[in-house]
């Protein structure tokens, strides 16, 4: 989702527009692109001063816990309040900078806490998040999907297709589809789309012997989630894309927009991207270029199966909201990191990593050393030998392709120079 300058209005110098790719500011909007540093520090002092009680005697009893939580809340406010203000530019500017400033912000304290919690304890971490929600803290009991595989239930007493019912009609069957829409949105590509959704199945197939959770039914996971919920979330995205590109690149601000129909319009089109750009990872054009794309499609993978084992070994419900927050925060934290990304392997001017993509990189590596750490109680079966050998396979046959590819490509190059 990057954004281009426009190429009429205003020129760099003005005021109104501090960010590098804002070049054209409505004069409806202009008040909210001018700096209030100033304004937000006499703002926010004043809050943390009233708020903790420093300049009267105080007059509400809070115990320790709620002072020390009170006290947390009001330095992530004064962090993301200071990220809006001061945190490096980004390629994303709708619907105003201040937005990816903040989440910026939101991305480094969450890296921040996935620090804090790798260096305490198995208990002192599964119990500190008690502070959070008080209903946490106590051991989990995981739900497996494949205990019953038949697909005809005639002795169900509701339905001869119970197990396929069930399954249908599970909670999270419509954030698994929200969750394959979003990844359209984000990798626009449906080649690397379907490699994601077949190595997730392939995933589950892995771990299911270290989580039950991973544990379906053949039926669930390729015919269910591969062929039809994976596909209809990817075509939507898609679709999504391909929509906003109609509008063109070129935008005329609210305040010229001649009635109150196409004014509404244009503002709700300020939550969508400036300029939208299909992706074309060209993943087999060489094989430098297929290790980029599959370091890129290892760590996604990396960050879906983290949530799951994550909850695990903190003892954190499906249902507890820190698992929404998560995603929250990798869902805008991926949406910068992947347009970074596709710039960075494709652009040869750009050198170095993004900040979303190397924030992306660390929180989902840190995540994995979390679950090592507390996870050596619970993970203790050994591998399936038909999970070991596959992968040996794998490796071993993708690392003689490269290496063969390679090899031609050169032997092809040095024919042309002779």
């Amino acid at each position: 989702m990057a954004a281009y300058p426009s190429p009429t209005g205003r020129t760099r110098g003005d005021s109104a527009a501090e960010h590098p790719l804002i070049m054209a500011v409505d004069p409806l909007a202009e008040v909210f692109y001018k700096p209030r540093t100033v304004t937000v520090m006499v703002v926010g002092l004043c809050l943390l001063a009233y708020f903790s009680e420093a300049l009267v005697p105080g007059s509400r009893d809070f115990s320790w816990e709620e002072r020390g939580k009170h006290g947390a809340w009001a330095l992530v406010g004064t962090f993301l309040a200071y990220s809006a203000l001061y945190a490096p530019h980004t390629l994303m500017i709708r619907p105003h900078p201040i937005v990816w400033r903040v989440v910026h912000g939101m991305t480094l304290l969450y890296m921040l806490f996935l620090v804090l919690l790798l260096f305490m304890g198995e208990d002192q971490a599964r119990q500190s998040l008690k502070y959070l929600y008080p209903e946490l803290g106590v051991p989990l009991d995981e739900r497996a999907y494949g205990n019953d595989c038949r697909v005809y239930t005639p002795d169900h007493p509701e339905s001869k297709f119970a197990n396929i019912r069930d399954t249908v009609l599970d909670e999270f069957v419509l954030a698994h589809l929200f969750g394959w829409v979003a990844k359209g949105l984000i990798f626009r590509d449906w080649k690397i789309l379907l490699f994601l959704s077949i190595g997730f199945e392939l995933m589950e197939l892995t771990f299911n012997h270290m989580l039950p959770n991973f544990n379906e039914c053949w039926w669930d996971s390729w015919i269910l989630d591969v062929v039809l919920c994976n596909n209809i979330g990817m075509i939507f995205g898609l679709y999504l894309i391909k929509a906003r590109r109609r509008y063109g690149d070129e935008w005329v601000g609210v305040s010229s927009q001649p009635t109150i129909f196409l004014k509404v319009k244009r503002l709700f089109l300020q939550f969508t991207p400036e300029s939208v750009e299909t992706y074309d990872w060209q993943m087999l054009s060489s094989p430098k270029r297929c290790v980029q794309c599959l370091t890129l499609a290892a760590f996604c993978l990396a960050c879906e199966v983290n949530a799951f084992f994550l909850k695990f070994v903190l003892w954190v419900p499906p249902r507890n909201p820190l698992n929404t927050y998560r995603l929250f925060i990798f869902f805008l934290m991926v949406i910068p990191a992947v347009n970074e990304y596709y710039d960075f392997i494709t652009r040869p001017e750009v050198n170095k990593l993004g900040v979303f993509t190397w924030i992306f990189l660390s929180c989902t590596i840190i995540e994995f050393l979390i679950i090592i750490k507390f996870g050596r109680e619970f993970f203790d079966l050994p591998w399936p030998y038909a999970v070991k050998v596959s992968w040996v396979w794998a490796a071993s046959a993708t690392a003689v392709a490269l290496c063969v590819w390679t090899i031609r490509l050169k032997q092809k190059s040095k024919l042309k120079t002779q």
